[in-house]
């Protein structure tokens, strides 16, 4: 299945994920779609994923994917639907 990813700065990315996928594996194969483009391009070499997933949420419909081992479907998520960016708020 195709989950488009939408960043903050409007570009929508699709990731394409197994049916039964997992949040964690949205997650890596959003890493892997990066990094290929990257390479390709010739752009920035690194990017601290550490950082980015500490500062951003990955949200459906309103709702922040928080658990990494919950199922996309659990979540309501099917093909080509969108998945948005969202900048945590600090405590």
């Amino acid at each position: 299945m195709t989950v488009r990813v939408c960043k903050a700065d409007g570009e929508i990315v699709p990731v394409v994920v197994v049916q039964n996928a997992s949040v964690l594996d949205l997650k890596k194969a959003l890493r892997r779609h990066v990094q290929l483009r990257q390479a390709r391009q010739g752009g920035v070499q690194h990017l601290s994923w550490k950082y980015i997933w500490r500062t951003y949420h990955l949200t459906y419909a309103g709702e922040k994917l928080a658990d990494d081992r919950k199922k996309l479907r659990e979540y309501g998520i099917r093909n080509r639907d969108e998945v948005s960016f969202i900048k945590k708020l600090r405590k």
